[in-house]
């Protein structure tokens, strides 16, 4: 697999938006995808569609940067910065995040896409009384 197919998923996953969550998911992800995340670990095309639609109910935007990318036969490293603007998250500031992914091909979709990230830095931190707990925790060390 080459760097064409990463940058073209990569592509399709920045112009997602809550009017063309399913055109475009099917297009990047088989049938039977297993998509693992750390909220949700989620077997089928169908499922990820209704994930993704309830995640993006409440995101104005949201875009991914391709840092580093490593393939190793037919899985896909990814290390990436996200910028996403998300109303329940934190209304007035775009929210910065570092993560990676694990990304498997079958006839050029994603049969297999897992996610690290830290939840800590996209929500704990953003909730009222457990953000601050959070903080005070990560600063301690």
């Amino acid at each position: 697999m080459d760097n064409n197919l990463i940058t073209e998923f990569v592509n399709s996953i920045n112009a997602l938006s809550s009017n063309n969550i399913q055109e475009k998911l099917s297009q990047i992800y088989t049938q039977e995808v297993e998509f693992i995340d750390p909220v949700k670990d989620i077997s089928g095309l169908d499922n990820l569609t209704t994930y993704f639609n309830n995640l993006y109910k409440s995101v104005e935007h949201c875009h991914f940067t391709i840092i580093r990318h490593i393939t190793q036969h037919d899985l896909h490293a990814i290390e990436w910065h996200m910028k996403l603007k998300h109303r329940k998250l934190d209304k007035k500031n775009e929210i910065l995040l570092e993560g990676s992914s694990f990304i498997r091909f079958d006839n050029n979709k994603a049969s297999y896409h897992r996610d690290y990230y830290d939840m800590g830095a996209l929500v704990y931190e953003r909730l009222p009384i457990l953000g601050s707990a959070v903080k005070t925790v990560r600063n301690a060390f």
